[in-house]
């Protein structure tokens, strides 16, 4: 069984800064009150980036489920008639587009309105 990595046998990474990102990271290192090495105010950002972009996804599951929740509220008061209608009329795109689609056979007669 393989050992966990610890941070003194975690695989070094390089990392060669732009000159902007350099100022900018040289830059938060002055407003931090320990004034970490450049190594260590790289690894924080990093961390930090890292946190951000859970929470974003966190953020999507949250606003898919409370999505998902409203239309099935809504759902609840129709028949299941007309939520299979409601659902066809959604899958197959508006008449008009009939003529166009490439899945559909084509059809001889024109679309009445």
């Amino acid at each position: 069984m393989k050992r966990p990595e610890s941070s003194a046998t975690a695989r070094a990474a390089g990392f060669r800064p732009s000159q902007p990102q350099l100022k900018a990271i040289t830059a938060w290192i002055a407003c931090q009150s320990d004034k970490p090495s450049l190594s260590e105010a790289i690894s924080r950002l990093v961390e930090l980036g890292l946190a951000l972009h859970a929470d974003t996804d966190r953020q999507k599951q949250r606003a898919r489920k409370m999505a998902g929740d409203a239309i099935d509220r809504m759902g609840d008061t129709t028949t299941a008639q007309d939520r299979a209608v409601r659902k066809g009329n959604l899958l197959d795109g508006p008449k008009e587009f009939d003529r166009v689609r490439v899945d559909r056979s084509k059809r001889s007669k024109p679309i009445r309105e």
